[in-house]
């Protein structure tokens, strides 16, 4: 927001500080959480994994986008006070509204003693920033592909706590200070925390002499491209006739893969999976990449594109295979080869699968995720 926004803004924003006053809504825990949305996705998952560990504390969690559907709207409403400030947001009345809005949270957060605000990826939480005076601030980052940098930069100064979930997010991010004249100004405010998962408690049993049963799992975005796996599945049954490929997302054509569609709950995607043998994920962006770890901890080998975060979460042909092949032709036949590589040598599939749930259970169970976020919430309070 430019000065002249600003000013104009001011009416409005003090509206905003004088519904507070007569509102005067009560935070006990002083926490309060700015995410986007709560619909299917990994970053939403990740959001709502972090709001159960204070969820005892009852924190406030401004919503401040539209959603696509409501696959963790409860689970949120049961982890605190939800405000969906995205209802009253719209092209017309954006500008008064979104003023309106920095002034009433801007208020309310600042009357709360230690207040720690903590949010991913929200654009009027980075300009909110600025009219917060003593709020411990902690930004999450899952990836940059798709995100307009500018925001989250400028507010850098403002940002107690910067935490991103992978190596290679940390790298990017060091990369643009470094472009902003941050330089290392700011590196002892990031911080890596790998995402975790529950692990699987059913049965695994694969049946090393079935045909391979493949799936993809990704929500249908451009930098998921689920056409090379529909390509990949197009080959790879011509040559080993019998395999099986599967999809789970919001998708329309498929073919040749089986669409299982959306699935929504962690106990009935790892009930669906648990008998599959390989995840194929072939992004061309990832921060983390959770459905890696979900699928290992069922036993699934992954196969995935080496990019961004993607080579943090298994250890290259022991319980998972990096494809390192940039041109999409390329890619299409590296996984292929792959593919027919594990069908042929089932004994190496098994241990494969083996170790993929031993590494998932040792690096990112939840207990490792509590006691890092909730580390970081005590450092704010004992600032």
């Amino acid at each position: 927001m430019n000065s002249l926004e600003r000013v104009l803004g001011y009416p409005f924003y003090y509206t905003g500080v004088l519904a507070d006053k007569i509102l005067h809504w009560n935070n006990p825990s002083s926490l309060f959480f700015f995410f986007p949305h709560f619909h299917t996705g990994g970053a939403e998952q990740v959001h709502l994994d972090i709001l159960r560990i204070f969820a005892d504390q009852k924190p406030f969690i401004i919503i401040t986008k539209n959603s696509r559907n409501k696959t963790h709207y409860q689970a949120m409403q049961k982890s605190g006070r939800l405000i969906e400030i995205y209802k009253y947001l719209n092209n017309t009345n954006r500008f008064l509204v979104k003023n309106f809005f920095y002034g009433f949270l801007a208020s309310m957060i600042n009357r709360h003693p230690k207040s720690i605000v903590i949010s991913a990826n929200s654009t009027i939480f980075y300009e909110l920033c600025y009219y917060l005076k003593e709020s411990y601030i902690i930004d999450i980052l899952h990836g940059l592909f798709g995100i307009n940098n500018k925001h989250w930069v400028r507010a850098t100064p403002k940002i107690n706590k910067r935490i991103v979930v992978s190596q290679a997010v940390y790298n990017s991010v060091k990369k643009i200070y470094i472009t902003n004249g941050f330089a290392d100004k700011y590196d002892d405010r990031l911080k890596i925390i790998h995402n975790a998962v529950p692990l699987c408690n059913f049965n695994i049993t694969k049946d090393l002499n079935a045909p391979l049963k493949i799936v993809f799992i990704a929500r249908n975005s451009k930098e998921k491209r689920f056409h090379l796996y529909q390509h990949i599945a197009q080959k790879v049954i011509k040559e080993l006739p019998g395999t099986i490929f599967y999809c789970i997302g919001n998708y329309d054509k498929t073919e040749p893969a089986v669409n299982l569609g959306e699935i929504c709950n962690r106990q009935k995607l790892y009930e669906t999976i648990k008998d599959f043998h390989i995840l194929i994920l072939c992004s061309i962006s990832e921060g983390f990449g959770l459905v890696i770890a979900e699928a290992m901890t069922c036993g699934l080998v992954p196969l995935a594109t080496d990019v961004g975060g993607v080579k943090e979460t298994f250890q290259d042909k022991i319980n998972g295979i990096l494809v390192r092949a940039k041109d999409e032709q390329e890619i299409i036949g590296e996984f292929i080869s792959y593919l027919k590589e594990l069908d042929a040598n089932r004994e190496l599939l098994q241990q494969m699968s083996n170790s993929a749930r031993e590494y998932v259970q040792e690096h990112f169970n939840y207990d490792r995720f509590k006691v890092e976020y909730t580390k970081v919430v005590e450092e704010g309070r004992n600032r």
